[in-house]
């Protein structure tokens, strides 16, 4: 019998996600063919900004953009972009009307291209790839769908909007089925499913999905992080993402009212974009709400926490609260979270939707200085599992057994 041909992905890859770490491990793997993207700066004209552009004056967008590069090893004779229709997307925020996404484009020209040549496809896209993958499995191809985020999660935006129906917006409860269907469908054309934590796991079977074709591979993170030297401020509690419902900042900004009531010293700072309509809800108020700050300014954030809290409703895998455990800072999350902390060892767990919750365990380790002197310890040690390194290895070894 003769062995089966070497897997060579065309991996579908909208953003860049974990600085390219999937294709970068592909390469150094020999399993990438093509690597399919909106934009990237090594590739685009836009490269030579930097020489003739200050860092210091360039917009933050632009400083963004200008973060996309490519790790060294993944050779640009493999990339293909669709920055145009980055731009187009960006262009329709201000003047909205009727455009084709930049993931249907990376799509469309993925297929034009009959995938160049791969034999497999590694795709990050929200179903927009049904039919495309459908297809390529007729004509033999291997599938690897990655479930970023739990198939549920429209389930809880959506209840958590009719518990706030003044922050209800256009998505409904029929979307979020259709959408739901849209994931059970992939489910069944993947031959592998990445899960970045079992949280994801757990729902993604829950919804039809064959277990023994799921494979548990959480992100990590680069190794320059655990060398980071922690200096925390006592009673600074600190949260970094996107300020929104979903990740229950309504619940932490409720924590720190009762914690001031009850005469707790601690500074609740919230370090993220957020909108204004949010900022000035009463349901928001009580955080130092710091806004969007460059990367090098969050790592110095870290350094100077005492607690990290991410009291999300619903996670794949949240990047931020690995990086607060690299950095020495225990951290207070929800069991949605798709964590790795340990409760009472290097953090604490809390129920979603419980400000309670959350003042208590605040005020339980910003208060016991020797329990957190050991979570702090502890959160190093098992942030030290979680490298890029390791990543690496799991994700190799989960597609070894297509």
């Amino acid at each position: 019998m003769l062995d089966a041909a070497p897997l060579r992905f065309a991996v579908l890859q909208p953003g860049a996600r974990l600085h390219y770490a999937l294709p970068a491990v592909l390469q150094r793997a020999g399993m990438l063919q093509r690597f399919y993207t909106d934009f990237c700066a090594s590739t685009s004209p836009l490269r030579h900004l930097e020489h003739v552009w200050p860092r210091a004056l360039q917009p933050a967008a632009v400083r963004r953009m200008l973060g996309r590069k490519l790790p060294t090893e993944i050779p640009h004779a493999k990339v293909r972009e669709v920055r145009t229709a980055v731009m187009r997307e960006k262009a329709a925020k201000i003047f909205p009307e009727p455009r084709i996404s930049s993931a249907a484009s990376l799509l469309a020209l993925a297929r034009k291209e009959s995938f160049g040549g791969a034999n497999a496809i590694y795709t990050l896209l929200v179903n927009e790839d049904i039919d495309a993958c459908r297809e390529a499995k007729k004509r033999g191809f291997k599938i690897v769908h990655e479930a970023m985020l739990s198939p549920d999660i429209g389930i809880w935006l959506d209840e958590e909007r009719q518990r706030f129906p003044r922050h209800q917006t256009s998505s409904s409860n029929d979307r979020t089925k259709a959408g739901r269907e849209r994931d059970r469908i992939k489910y069944q054309i993947a031959d592998l499913i990445i899960a970045p934590s079992e949280f994801v796991k757990k729902a993604v079977v829950s919804l039809g999905a064959d277990p023994a074709r799921v494979a548990v591979v959480p992100y990590g993170i680069d190794q320059s992080w655990l060398e980071t030297r922690p200096e925390p401020v006592r009673g600074r509690v600190l949260f970094v993402g996107n300020v929104s419902l979903l990740k229950g900042n309504h619940y932490l900004a409720e924590a720190s009212r009762l914690l001031a009531r009850r005469g707790v010293d601690c500074e609740v700072r919230v370090v993220g974009p957020a909108n204004r309509r949010i900022l000035g809800d009463p349901l928001f108020r009580g955080p130092n709400y710091v806004g969007q700050v460059p990367r090098a300014e969050v790592r110095r954030e870290f350094q100077a926490a005492d607690v990290f809290v991410l009291p999300t409703l619903c996670e794949g895998f949240a990047l931020v609260h690995l990086e607060a455990l690299a950095c020495g800072v225990p951290v207070i999350t929800t069991r949605n979270c798709g964590s790795v902390v340990r409760d009472g060892i290097d953090g604490i767990i809390v129920e979603i939707r419980s400000a309670e919750a959350i003042a208590n365990a605040v005020q339980r380790i910003v208060s016991d200085r020797n329990l957190r002197n050991a979570m702090s310890r502890n959160a190093r040690e098992r942030a030290a599992s979680f490298t890029l390194k390791q990543y690496e290895e799991r994700l190799v070894a989960a597609l070894a057994k297509l």
